[in-house]
């Protein structure tokens, strides 16, 4: 039970990306590369709604670029592009540009609001990878304090050639690479849903966008009702 006002928002948005086959997953990054998870924590006083971004393509192209270019370049192990670790990471504040597919609300006590505020502001975002310390992981870090433990990663063992562009092209030589264990918004919207099933917090999705829509629209009305802007000389 929560403390009246207190709430945990999980907003995510999945990539669904095609997991059937290595191939198929590299083309459906290439062709959607997104995807993300983020937060809101509301009390009384108000709402925080914040994530954890990065890979922002700015300094290193970004991951799912990286490999692709990699692939072109003939480096024997492209796939090893997504163990490194950027340092763009940022505390996003407020909505990212895209809506979520799913968003998730839980009760909580103030005590744990209060618990999970702390953490938030105390962490560090300057480090942003794909295998960890990324926008899923915050989440479920933070609904973790919450007393919710979520499924979130998925593991992927990969042949070392795949076709890509219509050619068979090596993706790993060294072992290590093989196998790809990460957090994904996939698998975490699969959890969040049955969770909501369950009982265990609830779908709000409708209501944020309806929410979002209204205060939308209402932006748009107070910018109409401004005062025009004189003309330049």
């Amino acid at each position: 039970m929560g403390d009246e006002g207190c709430y945990l928002y999980i907003l995510n948005e999945a990539a669904n990306w095609d997991y059937r086959t290595t191939g198929s997953l590299l083309f459906s990054i290439w062709q959607r590369p997104w995807g993300h998870s983020w937060l809101i924590l509301e009390s009384p006083e108000g709402r925080l709604e914040f994530g954890h971004t990065g890979d922002l393509g700015q300094v290193k192209p970004r991951y799912h670029a990286g490999v692709f270019q990699r692939i072109r370049e003939g480096h024997p192990d492209p796939i090893a592009y997504l163990w490194q670790t950027r340092s763009d990471g940022r505390f996003q504040i407020g909505k990212p540009n895209r809506p979520p597919t799913f968003v998730w609300r839980m009760p909580i006590t103030r005590r744990r609001y209060q618990r999970i505020h702390e953490s938030v502001m105390q962490r560090t975002y300057n480090q942003f990878g794909l295998r960890s310390n990324n926008c899923t992981d915050l989440v479920v870090a933070t609904a973790a304090l919450a007393g919710i433990h979520l499924i979130h990663r998925i593991r992927l063992t990969g042949p070392q050639d795949v076709t890509v562009w219509g050619r068979k092209r090596r993706i790993w030589t060294d072992p290590q690479y093989r196998i790809l264990d990460y957090s994904t918004p996939d698998v975490l919207e699969t959890d969040l849903r049955h969770l909501a099933q369950l009982g265990i917090g609830s779908d709000v999705t409708e209501w944020y966008l309806a929410s979002q829509w209204r205060r939308s629209r209402r932006d748009v009305i107070v910018s109409s009702d401004a005062e025009p802007m004189g003309e330049l000389s």
